[in-house]
């Protein structure tokens, strides 16, 4: 009895967000079957002070997670790239986080 009080007591309490961790996650997905020959999907992104978040992936996977410190306006490209050629393809995004979980759609990346 005396471990459920507990459970009950301490369980929900909600503990604060410790410094630097995400406060929203931003899931960009693509349509994998329009990747053609195999390379990687990169994005980045910015946020009015200049703070880069960023990340890649096989562009097969269809789709890629970034942690962003804040909620807000975040700028950046998408863009396709192959070990020893380089980005190509790129596109210039404009993104408003404004949730916890942002779920976007973007271009499939070629």
């Amino acid at each position: 009895m005396k471990l459920v009080a507990l459970l009950l007591l301490f369980g929900c309490v909600d503990t604060p967000m410790l410094p630097g961790s995400a406060r929203a996650v931003i899931i960009a997905s693509w349509d994998p079957l329009k990747c053609g020959d195999p390379h990687r999907v990169a994005i980045e992104l910015a946020d009015s002070d200049g703070v880069v978040i960023s990340g890649s992936t096989n562009c097969a996977i269809g789709s890629l997670t970034l942690d962003a410190a804040h909620l807000g306006d975040y700028s950046g490209r998408v863009y396709a790239w192959q070990l020893g050629e380089g980005a190509r393809s790129s596109q210039d995004v404009e993104l408003f986080v404004d949730e916890a979980i942002v779920q976007w759609e973007v271009a499939t990346p070629r």
